[in-house]
C-alpha cells in the first residue's frame, strides 16, 4: 500500500511539473520575439530640417522598409550635440535607442567640451557609417585670389588679417581652418556665425573674405556664380567640381579631412543586434537611389563593419584631438 501511494505521489508531482512547463512556454515565446518587435528611437543632435536631420531620417526610412519596423526620430539640438549624447547615454542597451552622430559629436566634442567625458569608440557600440563629406574652400566672386595657395600666401604676409567664417566652436568648419593654419604656419582670423545664410550675408558685406563649409550650402551659390571654389578637402576631386583641386593636390596638406556621420547603440547592446543593424544600414546607403543623392552633394559612401568602424573612430578621435591641441583650443 505504501508503495502504491509513493508512485501515485510521484506521478502527481511529475504531472504538475509538466503542466507548469507548458504554462511557461508562451511567456518564453514572448521573450524570444525576433528583433525588432516594436519601433526604434533615433536621437538626433540637430534641429528638425537641418541637413544632418534629413540625412538621418532618409536612411532610417530606407531601413524601415526592410526591418518592417518604424523609426521614431527624436531631435535633441543644442551644445553642438552634447544634449543628444547625454540623453542617449541613459538608454537601455537593447537596440531600441540609437544615436545618429556627426563627426563633431562623436570624436571632437570630447576634446573641446569640458564635460564631454566619453570616447565614442569605446563607450558606445558603433554600428554603421553613413557617408563622408569633404569641405569646400570658397571666396566671393570679386575676391582677388584664384587658389587656396594664394589665400595662404596672403595670410602669411598679413597675419590675422584674412577673415575666415566658421559655424560652431570646434566643428568641422572650424577645425579644417585651424588644421591648415597649423600645417602652413599662418594665422587666420576665424569668425564664428550661427548659420550659413549669416555667413553669406557677411561675405557679401565684406565682413569676411573666405568661407569653408560642407557642400550643401555652398554648391547652389557656386553654381549661381556668387562664390568661387578654391579647393576641396576630400581624397579626390568632386564629380560636380572637377576643375577644383584637392588641398593635397595643391601641396598644402598631406592628408584629406572629411566630416562623417555614424549611427551607434548604447554600450552592451548585443552583438547580433549590432551586426543586423550594420547589414541593414549598409544596404540602405548603398542603394542606387541614396548613393546618387549623396554623391550629388559631394558625399563619399564607403560602408564598413562595426569592428572596422570602431577602429576608424579611434583613429579619428586621436587625429582630431591633435588638431584641437595644435590650434590651442580650450575646452568650454
Amino acid at each position: 500500500m505504501r508503495l502504491f501511494f509513493s508512485f501515485a505521489h510521484k506521478g502527481a508531482l511529475w504531472s504538475l511539473m509538466f503542466w507548469c512547463v507548458i504554462a511557461l512556454l508562451p511567456a518564453a515565446g514572448v521573450l524570444a520575439q525576433p528583433y525588432p518587435d516594436h519601433p526604434i528611437t533615433v536621437i538626433i543632435g540637430n534641429a528638425a530640417g537641418n541637413a544632418s536631420d534629413i540625412l538621418a531620417r532618409t536612411v532610417s526610412e530606407e531601413v524601415k522598409n526592410t526591418l518592417k519596423q518604424n523609426f521614431v526620430a527624436i531631435n535633441r539640438p543644442g551644445a553642438n550635440g552634447a544634449i543628444a549624447v547625454e540623453s542617449f547615454r541613459r538608454a537601455k542597451p537593447d537596440g531600441y535607442t540609437l544615436l545618429f552622430a556627426s563627426m563633431t559629436m562623436a570624436v571632437v566634442n570630447p576634446h573641446v567640451q569640458a564635460d564631454a567625458r566619453y570616447n565614442s569608440a569605446d563607450d558606445f557600440e558603433p554600428i554603421a557609417r553613413f557617408v563622408q563629406q569633404p569641405l569646400i574652400w570658397a571666396v566671393g566672386k570679386g575676391a582677388p585670389w584664384r587658389s587656396l595657395r594664394e589665400v595662404v600666401e596672403h595670410a602669411r604676409k598679413n597675419p590675422d588679417q584674412l577673415r575666415v567664417a566658421r559655424l560652431g566652436y570646434g566643428g568641422s568648419t572650424h577645425l579644417v581652418s585651424t588644421a591648415l593654419m597649423a600645417k602652413q604656419n599662418v594665422r587666420l582670423s576665424i569668425i564664428g556665425f550661427n548659420s550659413s545664410s549669416d555667413v553669406f550675408s557677411a561675405l557679401r558685406r565684406g565682413d569676411v573674405e573666405v568661407w569653408v563649409d560642407l557642400p550643401q550650402p555652398l554648391l547652389p551659390r557656386i553654381r549661381s556664380g556668387d562664390l568661387m571654389p578654391l579647393a576641396v578637402t576630400s581624397p579626390t576631386r568632386l564629380k560636380m567640381l572637377p576643375e577644383v583641386p584637392t588641398w593635397t593636390e595643391a601641396g598644402l596638406m598631406d592628408t584629406p579631412l572629411t566630416a562623417w556621420y555614424v549611427i551607434m547603440a548604447p554600450k552592451g547592446t548585443p552583438k547580433e543586434i549590432v551586426d543586423q543593424l550594420n547589414t541593414e544600414f549598409n544596404r540602405a546607403v548603398n542603394s542606387p537611389r541614396l548613393r546618387q543623392q549623396f554623391e550629388e552633394v559631394g558625399g563619399i559612401v564607403q560602408t564598413i563593419s562595426p569592428d572596422e568602424l570602431r577602429r576608424f573612430m579611434r583613429e579619428e578621435h586621436t587625429r582630431w584631438g591633435q588638431i584641437v591641441k595644435s590650434a590651442n583650443l580650450k575646452p568650454e
